[in-house]
């Protein structure tokens, strides 16, 4: 995640130099064309970030789900419900893995 927000980063330097010194650039078609490089240059960061959060959002929600269901089976058949560290023993021996 941290070389992600470098890229940004060091895309938004790239176009804040291009946008801020037009006159280094020798004209506005060179502008344009830079611009234009850096924005084509930081979608797939951009898409790749968002794909990467839908998935920790969907792992979270379906720990979630689990916890609940693991909750209510739990109190339905001893009276009380689960500590975490049951529901994360549970969960470990269930799908070999901790909860995120």
């Amino acid at each position: 995640m941290k070389r992600t927000h470098a890229l940004a980063a060091a895309m938004a330097v790239a176009l804040g130099v291009s946008l801020a010194a037009p006159a280094l650039a020798n004209g506005t078609t060179n502008t344009i064309l830079l611009v234009t490089a850096v924005t084509a240059g930081s979608i797939p960061l951009v898409v790749n970030y968002n794909h990467k959060v839908r998935e920790k959002r969907q792992q979270e929600q379906e720990v979630t789900r689990r916890q609940d269901a693991y909750r209510d089976w739990f109190y339905h058949k001893y009276g009380y419900y689960p500590t975490y560290d049951q529901f994360r023993q549970w969960y470990v021996q269930t799908y070999g893995t901790n909860p995120p």
